[in-house]
């Protein structure tokens, strides 16, 4: 009959010691794991395996009560006993030793009780814990795999638990082990010896033949008081001969659990109260980043921010004088809409001081309203505090502040922290909502909306106006009041981790350039956007026609279901992946089904029509603002992990650019009268970040010498002139050159260019024979990501990758390709966001930077100075940053965006 196998204890159970033989961790982590090392050249590879495994146990099973045992080194007791107990073991390697040190330091920044007795082994001081934590009425975990240990495992009070191999052992399963139960293992292992330690034993006798003697005699004592009863003539010789030797060997494996050792509960009460500090300049120092990501203070005890109304010109005049003491000033603007070029103000909240928020009412409206801060007075009395840069800002998503503030005649200035900018830099892929945030990070509860405006059932929902202002107080003051008690948790974090310097010299004085482009927005002609509705409005019908003809039937092509019908049961095309809802029939399966019948190439082409007939020519009119005539989209920092800028009502970035109908879209985006619109953009930045990057000699001298880089590289790949490359040979060889920036493999190659698997895994072979700096590039960058599961840019930025441990292979393969891109992808942003801060200010007079679409600037210069203009910007972008090959700009202009570009 088979038992249930054993289990830990509930995670957090009040009653439980967990018990780490961390020596052993160390040591076996050191063998496991192949060497890495930490970005100054110190050996880590044990020391990640125990931090991986010490943080698991923290993390997962959260301990009531916790402490580490370690050898000592040095002669312990045993050694007395028999000088030839460890005698042959050679010196640990100075790696080793070095990683047992550091293993040691973050254990006590953990503040974990360390136990370490001169003379006594981590295990002797495990079975003291054992037995005092038992009489103390604690049950007991010991995280260890050292059989010698098992010795203590008792299945009312104590179990082992491998947390390398997730393996529990109760009695069942050391028993199931060694054949015998756990009372019975010091006397097995006495008997069967243990070469490594040079514990004699007795030879020829192993563990089968041992659990065979102890489960007829119960133990070592008894085997040799009816040593004439072994029935194996052997066996009973060599116990005879050896007698000495399994007695000496039986004191050699025998547990010290004498020795006295304080157990105060007190002290092993585990709160996780790390040395946050500590730890991030361990993890910092080491390069861990997964585990810097982990490393948080205690939870505070949650609160909530303070809050009053300021209703008067006087009350904001002391408010104003207080931050100016206090020398900073976080806000937040509360309208009524996220459109800060449309939304009406609310109100603004304010604070001085963390935890402790006003709310300034500017624009409610109820029965009984009281009398509010007028716009006027808060211009005359805020404005001049919030135009002085010598008083510094804080806020979360400052750019939203600032343009809605400027739309109201605001002048904005001082900019000294964005909590939104700065947990985006420290996790580009975290939840960086301010709520989230503040009550992880600082205890202060920022309140949802609806709890101060409830929703009533059967009737619409109310804005913030028309909450009353006591109430809505509690909800905006915390705003201001928890971005402020962040920004002091998040600015050492930064600073940490070398973070610092791209917020306060890039992305900070970039939100600036994105709130003056908000501001500014770009022209467009809706009469150019009439026309090119109506002329795919025919398209899309011709389109439609030809749908019916080939099935013979009405058919309406924007409807999945009756397209799954006809594919797939009329036509009996090979459905090629499934959904929750039926046969997919995406854009990846009709391409593929393209080449097995007309009807999928035919709604692909009415897919890509009416999407952007949609998205942009029928919506673009409808986002001109009334008064500017213009439209502004919205511009964000802190969405795209890779650090490009994205945009959103409307989303200029997927604009197709070479496609005649993403021209002609680009055609309605004018300059206005006496004015060009002049478009900047990098030429192949990525391949140039790359040769950086990689130090390939053959990219370098191709982009120093100014060679076509795509003809180049048919040139290595076909093994051929310069002149003997044809377009085909050029086109494939441009799809390899970008692939390897976004980690294509050989089945993706293969179906981008329509060739055998076999010719496109022979192409990138051939690229990395010939390109090997690349080749030893991306092998060094996969290398560096797995070791810290974090890849980072030129310029630092960061992005985490704990997927490259994942067990799942679809999730790792997408980390690996992100490992491989990111730094290239990653840097090209930065350089762009670069040659922005330094472009801020106009060129010429008149000039200003209105778009910014991937490696593309675009702004609008007056017509008499354009190639003034072309000049400066080119000058500005291409030193924006010194790489191993030159930076070039491609300049245009015209009167239109697609004229320009």
């Amino acid at each position: 009959m088979s038992t249930r196998p054993t289990a830990l204890p509930p995670a957090g159970a009040p009653d439980v010691l967990y018990l780490i033989d961390l020596s052993g961790y160390v040591f076996r982590a050191y063998h496991a794991i192949s060497p890495l090392s930490s970005p100054s050249g110190e050996p880590t590879h044990a020391t990640y395996g125990t931090v991986a495994m010490l943080s698991k146990l923290v993390e997962e099973r959260k301990p009531a009560y916790l402490g580490v045992a370690m050898d000592a080194g040095g002669k312990t007791f045993r050694g007395e006993l028999d000088a030839r107990y460890k005698a042959h073991r050679p010196p640990p390697p100075p790696d080793l030793t070095v990683q047992m040190a550091r293993c040691k330091e973050i254990v006590e920044a953990y503040r974990i009780p360390i136990f370490i007795e001169q003379g006594l082994e981590a295990d002797d001081l495990l079975a003291v814990a054992v037995a005092r934590a038992k009489e103390k009425g604690l049950r007991v975990v010991i995280a260890s795999s050292d059989k010698d240990l098992m010795q203590l495992v008792d299945d009312e009070r104590v179990v082992l638990w491998d947390a390398m191999r997730d393996k529990v052992y109760g009695a069942a399963e050391v028993k199931e082990k060694f054949g015998v139960p756990p009372e019975q293992v010091r006397d097995l292992l006495a008997l069967v010896g243990d070469s490594s330690d040079n514990v004699p034993g007795v030879p020829s006798i192993g563990l089968k033949t041992a659990a065979e003697l102890l489960g007829q005699f119960g133990t070592l004592e008894a085997i040799y008081a009816r040593i004439d009863e072994v029935k194996k003539p052997r066996t009973r010789e060599a116990l005879k001969t050896n007698q000495a030797d399994a007695l000496l060997s039986q004191k050699l494996v025998t547990l010290d659990g004498s020795a006295s050792v304080d157990l105060d509960l007190e002290k092993l009460q585990y709160g996780g109260g790390a040395d946050v500090d500590r730890l991030r300049e361990l993890f910092t120092a080491l390069g861990f980043t997964r585990f810097l990501k982990a490393v948080r203070a205690p939870t505070p005890e949650a609160r909530e921010a303070t809050s009053r109304v300021i209703l008067s010109r006087e009350e904001l005049a002391a408010f104003v004088a207080e931050a100016r003491e206090a020398g900073r000033l976080a806000l937040e603007v509360h309208a009524s809409s996220r459109d800060p070029m449309t939304a009406s103000l609310v109100g603004v909240a304010l604070a001085c001081q963390p935890g402790q928020g006003v709310y300034v009412p500017l624009g409610h409206r109820y029965l009984g309203v009281p009398a509010q801060v007028s716009l006027n007075d808060l211009k005359e009395v805020l404005g001049p505090a919030l135009a002085d840069p010598a008083l510094p800002k804080v806020g979360h998503d400052v750019k939203f502040c600032e343009v809605a503030l400027q739309r109201q005649g605001f002048s904005f200035a001082g900019v000294t922290f964005d909590t939104l900018l700065a947990s985006y830099l420290l996790d580009p892929e975290g939840n960086n909502a301010l709520p989230v945030l503040s009550e992880r990070d600082t205890g202060i509860k920022v309140p949802p909306f609806e709890a101060v405006a409830p929703k009533r059932k059967g009737q619409p929902t109310r804005g913030l106006d028309e909450v009353e202002v006591s109430d809505a107080a509690k909800y905006a003051a915390a705003f201001p009041a928890a971005a402020l008690a962040v920004s002091d948790k998040l600015r050492p974090r930064l600073r940490s981790e070398r973070l610092e310097k791209l917020l306060d010299d890039l992305e900070l004085p970039l939100a600036g350039v994105l709130a003056q482009m908000e501001v500014a927005g770009v022209l467009v002609d809706p009469g150019a956007l009439t026309g090119l509705g109506e002329q795919m409005a025919k398209e899309l019908a011709v389109i439609e026609t030809r749908a019916r003809e080939i099935v013979g039937h009405e058919l309406n092509l924007a409807s999945p279901k009756q397209l799954e019908t006809v594919l797939f049961d009329e036509l009996k095309l090979k459905s090629q992946r499934k959904t929750k809802t039926g046969r997919s029939t995406d854009a990846d399966v009709l391409e593929a089904l393209a080449e097995e019948h007309p009807l999928p190439g035919v709604v692909l082409e009415h897919r890509l029509i009416a999407k952007l007939k949609g998205t942009y020519v029928d919506a673009l009119p409808k986002l001109v603002h009334p008064e500017t005539g213009r439209i502004h989209t919205r511009w964000s920092q802190a969405v795209a992990a890779t650090g490009r800028i994205s945009s959103q009502d409307p989303n200029l970035q997927n604009i197709p650019i070479r496609t005649a109908l993403g021209r002609s879209i680009r055609r309605a985006f004018v300059a206005p009268p006496g004015s060009v619109f002049l478009s900047a953009d990098y030429s192949q930045i990525e391949l140039r970040v790359l040769a950086h990057l990689s130090r390939d000699p053959v990219l370098v001298e191709a982009f120093r010498t100014g060679q076509d880089i795509h003809t180049r590289t048919a040139m290595e790949i076909f093994d051929v002139d310069a002149a003997s490359v044809t377009e085909e040979m050029r086109r494939q060889s441009k799809t390899i050159n970008f692939g390897v920036i976004y980690g294509m493999g050989e089945s993706a190659l293969a179906k981008r260019l329509g060739i055998p698997r076999a010719e496109a895994a022979r192409f990138i072979d051939a690229y990395f024979q010939r390109y090997r700096g690349v080749h030893e590039f991306m092998e060094r960058t996969m290398a560096e990501a797995r070791r810290s599961e974090s890849v980072h840019t030129l310029l630092g930025r960061r992005r985490l990758l704990p997927d490259l441990r994942s067990s799942d292979r679809m999730r790792r393969a997408y980390a690996e390709r992100i490992a491989q891109n990111t730094p290239i992808q990653g840097t090209a942003a930065d350089l762009l966001k670069l040659a922005m801060v330094k472009l801020a200010r106009p060129v010429v007079p008149g000039a200003r930077m209105v778009l910014t679409v991937h490696d593309e600037l675009a702004f609008e210069v007056p017509s008499g100075v354009v190639e003034e203009a072309s000049v400066k910007v080119r000058e500005a972008m291409e030193s924006v940053y010194a790489l191993d090959v030159p930076l070039v700009v491609d300049i245009g202009h015209g009167a239109s965006w697609a004229e320009a570009h």
